[in-house]
Parts: structure tokens; C-alpha cells; sequence
């Protein structure tokens, strides 16, 4: 039988508490907030230029998940609706137990950001401004230069959240004056390059709408391990009924959205969990993303072959005139099958419902490779003796492809490492429901 090892959130000695009777909130909390993770947790603030003797750094491709955003309409409907009566039940019940924080949950109202139009954020505003700034102080020859239309490319999908990205990025590149020249590709309403999987029907039916393909999470949703958690949850906060396994998640979730809108704030929310509630809610986001983004299913990562195939074609354009940058603002999806293309984070052994504690140390973990404004880019270096050679960055860190042990990899090999995935990429063909 699965024990779950659980702390106290609350001392309760009659109707006395102070603050070191209180085992509060959970110090590493914000490192765990799956995809809700704002991108100050793992930026890279080290803008030190880089440089490899006898290169020069000529063309970079960049993907990029927009930044932090509001939430959609189902947790905005459950923000204010159901979470007031469950703070309520909360409020109502802390004679006998009294929270650490019981003075921010009684107070706490919704938070002036929220509305469900997956908006950007002035967080998201300032994380992509910050990045592009940060990215043009390592590429200094590459990013440090006045916009010219033939110099670079800006593509997003048709939201405001990328759009918004796409044009506070450029205003990190080129300043406030100069981002008014910038030109932006318009949108397309379904965009097979961006978000190639929303017109990918055989995903769309087999893995994203499939019963079967959920099946795992469904499981660890109705484990032992899951019921233990919500009782455990619920008994501390004093409630006479255990919190279903949607609103605890919701509840997790606001905490993140919340986090990610305040830099310099706790959200009263994050405080009624202890770590191993962090913990479960955080693998069922990576197990649900793993089942339906990830290494699951061959047809979820294989389909993002168009987009490594745009990068390979850009760099192959051997024309001195072609651009300098490329860049593309699009979702979580793509860069989670960008991700599982290029073979990264892959762990040993599968995610599955009842080996939670085995991935304790997991690599695919989305509160890293995967929070609001992750990014991918491949930077192409012109060498000595005419050599080319690419470096791939994954939250502006160097990151190594397998195959490839050096910081710096030949373009040659790169290209033969990926030959079988460009040559059969078919999206047609892969995607076809008939």
C-alpha cells in the first residue's frame, strides 16, 4: 500500500497559533508549478556573449512560447464561482485549526488579471522584453543592429497572447522607437507551421480526444496515492468534505497563475499545500503532457518535423542576403513536440500512473522544460575552413543534442542525426485520417 508521507500546514494549540507553530508554505513551492511556471524561474541571466575562437555566429531560429497569460474560461469560471464557497468552507472551519495564513485567505479576492482571454500579462510583457535583451548581449553581431525588413522575421499565430509576445520581443531587440518599423508577418486563423498539430486531425483524434490516451492520467486521477493527497488536503483545511480531484488541481493552478502575475507576492493559495501536494499535482501535468505532447505517442513529436525542417531550410539558404534571425511566437504544444523531436528530456523509463515515486528525478518535467516563455533556438556559426557548425539553446541555455557531445556541433552531422525524420517528413501523409 502507497503511504503518503505528508506535513502539517497548522499547529493548533486551542486557539493559539504563532509563526513558528505553523508549518507554512512550502519553500521550493514556485519551482513546481508545471506550465504555469513563470520563465523568471528558469531564465538564463547570464548575458555573457558567446563565443567560440575561429567562428562567428551568422543566423539564429528561435521558437518561442508566449509569455504569461491569463487563464481560460474554465478556470476563470471556477475562480469566481467555485473557489469564493470553498473559501468560505475555509474560513468557517478555522476555530479548531487555524492556518498560518488565515488573515490572506479571509481577505483574499481575484486577482485584478484574471478574465479568460488567455491574454498576455504585464509578467508576459516584461519576460519576453527581458529575454530579447538578454539574447541580444550574447549575439551581439547577429541581434545588435537597427531593424531592416530583409534582416529579419517575425511570425506568431493569430492570439494576442503571441502577437503581443512577437512585438514586445522586437521591442527588447530594437528599442520602443525603432519596433514601430518592424513588420509582422499577418496570421494565419490555422497555421500548419506554428501549430502544425491543430491541423493534424489523425493526432487530433487518435491522441488528443482518445480515451485510451488519457487512460493513464485518468488512473493516477482515481489512485490511492491521489484520494490519500485530497483527504490529507481537506482534513487540514478543516473541511468536512474531501476537495474532488478537479477542484484541488484548480485551486494549484490559480496558485501558479497567481505566482506568475506577482513577483513579489504569495498567493494565499499556494499556502494551504505542503510538498507532496506540490509533487502529485506536478507529475499529473507531466504526465498529461507526456501522453498527449510527449514521447507516448510517435505521431505527437514525429509531426513537428516541419518545423526542424523550416530551420534546416533557412540555414541551407546559402545566400549572403538571406536574413539574419528568424522568429516565432507560438504555444506550449509546439515546443513540447519540438522538444520530443529533438530527443531531449527523454527519461529511461515511461510516465506512467503508478510510478511516481521511480520518477522522483525525472527529466521531463514541465515546470522546467516548459513554462510560460520557453524557447528553443538554433544559432549557425560560420568556422574557419569554410566549416559550419550549430549550437542549440533550450531557455537560452547550450543544451546538446544527442549525438552531438560538443557545445559547438558540426551542421553536417546535426543534419544526418535528424536525416530520417526530414526526409519522411509527409505531414499530409502522417495526419490523414483516411
Amino acid at each position: 500500500m502507497l503511504v503518503l508521507v505528508t506535513a502539517i500546514l497548522c499547529s493548533c494549540i486551542g486557539h493559539i497559533h504563532s509563526e513558528d507553530q505553523c508549518n507554512g508554505l512550502y519553500s521550493d513551492y514556485s519551482h513546481h508549478l508545471s506550465s504555469k511556471t513563470p520563465y523568471r524561474y528558469v531564465a538564463n541571466h547570464n548575458t555573457e556573449p558567446v563565443n567560440f575562437e575561429g567562428c562567428k555566429a551568422w543566423k539564429i531560429w528561435l521558437v518561442q512560447r508566449h509569455g504569461t497569460r491569463t487563464p481560460g474560461k474554465e478556470l476563470d469560471q471556477f475562480v469566481k464561482n467555485r473557489l469564493p464557497e470553498i473559501q468560505k468552507d475555509i474560513v468557517n472551519n478555522l476555530i479548531e485549526c487555524k492556518l498560518c495564513n488565515e488573515d490572506e485567505i479571509k481577505l483574499w479576492t481575484s486577482h485584478e488579471e484574471i478574465d479568460d482571454q488567455k491574454r498576455l500579462t504585464r509578467e508576459g510583457e516584461d519576460e519576453l522584453l527581458a529575454l530579447a535583451e538578454r539574447m541580444q548581449l550574447r549575439f551581439p553581431n547577429l541581434l545588435n543592429q537597427p531593424y531592416e525588413s530583409t534582416n529579419f522575421l517575425f511570425r506568431f499565430t493569430d492570439t494576442q497572447r503571441t502577437r503581443v509576445s512577437a512585438k514586445q520581443f522586437a521591442t527588447g531587440l530594437f528599442g520602443r522607437n525603432d519596433v514601430k518599423k518592424v513588420l509582422f508577418d499577418e496570421p494565419l486563423a490555422k497555421d500548419p507551421l506554428l501549430r502544425f498539430y491543430k491541423v493534424c486531425q489523425k493526432w487530433r483524434k487518435d491522441v488528443k480526444k482518445s480515451s485510451s490516451a488519457s487512460a493513464e492520467y485518468q488512473q493516477l486521477v482515481e489512485s490511492q496515492l491521489t484520494n490519500v493527497t485530497l483527504k490529507s488536503l481537506s482534513s487540514r483545511l478543516g473541511l468536512g468534505y474531501t476537495l474532488t480531484f478537479k477542484d484541488a488541481k484548480n485551486i494549484y493552478t490559480y496558485c501558479a497563475f497567481e505566482t506568475a502575475w506577482e513577483k513579489n507576492k504569495v498567493s494565499p493559495w499556494c499556502s494551504i499545500f505542503n510538498k507532496s501536494d506540490f509533487m502529485l499535482f506536478e507529475y499529473s501535468e507531466d504526465l498529461k503532457h507526456y501522453l498527449i505532447d510527449g514521447y507516448a505517442y510517435e505521431l505527437s513529436y514525429k509531426q513537428a518535423c516541419v518545423l526542424l525542417k523550416n530551420a534546416i531550410e533557412y540555414f541551407d539558404d546559402q545566400d549572403l542576403n538571406s536574413k539574419n534571425g528568424i522568429f516565432y511566437f507560438t504555444h506550449s504544444g509546439t515546443i513540447l513536440k519540438m522538444l520530443g523531436l529533438l530527443g531531449l528530456y527523454k527519461d529511461e523509463h515511461k510516465l506512467k500512473h503508478d510510478n511516481y515515486f521511480e520518477m522522483e528525478n525525472r527529466l521531463w518535467r514541465t515546470s522546467k522544460i516548459d513554462p510560460f516563455g520557453s524557447n528553443i533556438a538554433f544559432v549557425l556559426y560560420k568556422c574557419n575552413n569554410n566549416d559550419t557548425k550549430i549550437l542549440t539553446l533550450h531557455q537560452e541555455r547550450i543544451v546538446h543534442i544527442n549525438g552531438c557531445k560538443d557545445n559547438l556541433c558540426s551542421y553536417e552531422q546535426f543534419k544526418q542525426l535528424f536525416a530520417t525524420e526530414l526526409q519522411n517528413c509527409n505531414f499530409e501523409e502522417m495526419c490523414n485520417i483516411d
